[in-house]
């Protein structure tokens, strides 16, 4: 929804318990901004991050709106401000220190006292005294912020692979490839511009330089129709847009991939299918890695929904490894049951969502703090003990962790329990691989609001 500059999709089913007089605001803040959006993005910017937020209401009519408000450093003198309502009485603006920078005759327009409150802001930058507040629909907001906020590609659970294999749309990622593709070849190869002037001169054979020239056969059926509509006294022309060769070329190209039978790839099993999908975003993300910031105007947020679909454990780690290096340049964001899609070497990366009943909801717990910052040989020894154990990273989708000391009590305890009629699911039994382990473990679980039990041998290993 907050990516989408439309509220075409927005009905009473996504308000809550579908209560619309209330609306919906979302929220959100953008940091790292590259110095071309900086530039773009500098009026609606507080100290190098931008705060934009969404609000989307329904009116008497059910008619959804949406509203863009921008976080903005403002001037606490009203008469600094782009929406000063006297601006253009003289007689207000000549008592105010702004008048040096206004016209000194003619009628002031609200471009040029914009113009003189950028000038005396300049001027006395160290006077001016801001306040930090949320500006609906600032002028220009929307334009430049539909063109810079980051491109959303989702994979949702369940996709049919077509849809993100055809090429004669640049909405899906083959389109954009060829897209990107076809450009680079239209800039270098003479034939490409032969072929280009070609279908230019169609376009002028059909037409003709003047209406007279035109084709006899499409003059005849204009005259057609427009003796069909003679209540309407209208007079109906037919022009011939001469194709784009992009177009061209992305009508013709389709998927075939060969597994040791040539079919297209929807006749592919899911985990091939989905396979693909993530090598064209990787393709793509490298592809807009190599272009220079002057060419990029937008970052990417690459999203998937449970990555983990139709894949082998052993493809998992390999995919993992690949949005990894993806994250680098690009957002990368996963929705996973899978302990394959994290790591507790990423604990800074993993947000736990949990919900432990009706009444108290949904929460989320993230840590952002390095837990192992002052002990550089325990940060060591944790990322050794748990490197290639996605065994252990399964605590992340547990409802209860017991910890133990070793691989004995982890294939002893669920025996036990289902001996004695308590086996639960849900209860994870991480194996520490020695008991000075349990701290760091213990560390980790805590951190996450994770509920867990420790068991300890006794001194005889009872």
């Amino acid at each position: 929804m907050f990516l989408s500059g439309s509220a075409r999709e927005v009905c009473s089913e996504v308000f809550f318990n579908r209560e619309t007089k209330e609306p919906i605001r979302l929220t959100a803040t953008f940091e790292d901004l590259s110095s071309q959006e900086s530039e773009k993005l500098s009026p609606w910017m507080v100290e190098k991050s931008l705060t934009v937020q969404k609000e989307y209401s329904v009116d008497n009519d059910g008619k959804v709106t949406l509203d863009y408000y921008a976080l903005m450093r403002v001037p606490e003198d009203a008469w600094l401000g782009e929406d000063f309502e006297d601006y253009n009485d003289r007689t207000v603006v000549s008592q105010l220190p702004i008048v040096e920078y206004l016209p000194k005759s003619g009628r002031i327009s609200r471009e040029a006292y914009n113009d003189a409150i950028k000038k005396y802001i300049e001027t006395n930058k160290g006077s001016v005294r801001f306040r930090t507040e949320l500006r609906k629909n600032p002028a220009g907001f929307k334009g430049v912020l539909d063109g810079y906020l980051p491109e959303l590609h989702l994979v949702p659970a369940v996709r049919d692979v077509t849809d993100e294999t055809k090429a004669s749309t640049e909405s899906t990622l083959l389109g954009r490839l060829v897209a990107l593709v076809v450009e680079r070849i239209a800039q270098n190869n003479p034939s490409f511009q032969q072929m280009k002037a070609s279908l230019e001169s169609v376009k002028v054979m059909i037409e003709g330089t003047t209406p007279e020239n035109k084709m006899p056969e499409i003059r005849e059926l204009e005259e057609r129709i427009t003796r069909e509509l003679p209540l309407w006294d209208v007079d109906v022309k037919i022009g011939i847009e001469a194709p784009d060769p992009k177009s061209v070329f992305a009508l013709g190209t389709k998927m075939v991939v060969d597994d040791g039978l040539s079919t297209d790839i929807s006749q592919k099993g899911h985990g091939l299918q989905r396979a693909l999908l993530f090598a064209l975003m990787r393709i793509w993300a490298q592809v807009i890695r190599e272009q220079s910031t002057d060419q990029r105007q937008r970052c990417n947020i690459f999203a998937f929904e449970e990555p983990e679909l139709f894949l082998h454990p052993q493809i998992c780690r390999l995919t993992y490894d690949a949005l990894k290096k993806i994250s680098e340049v690009d957002q990368v964001l996963l929705c996973s049951h899978s302990p394959h899609f994290v790591s507790l070497e990423d604990y800074k990366n993993i947000v736990v969502v949990r919900k432990e009943s009706q009444q108290e909801g949904t929460k989320a717990y993230r840590v952002r703090q390095d837990l192992f910052e002052a002990d550089f040989e325990q940060k060591r020894h944790f990322n050794m003990i748990q490197f290639f154990n996605p065994d252990r990273n399964e605590l992340f989708f547990s409802r209860k962790v017991v910890l133990t000391e070793g691989a004995t009590e982890k294939a002893l305890f669920p025996l036990l329990a289902k001996r004695i009629g308590v086996f639960d699911h849900r209860v994870s039994i991480i194996d520490c691989n020695s008991k000075f382990n349990l701290s760091l473990y213990v560390k980790v679980l805590n951190a996450f609001r994770l509920p867990y039990r420790t068991y300890l041998r006794g001194p005889c290993g009872s």
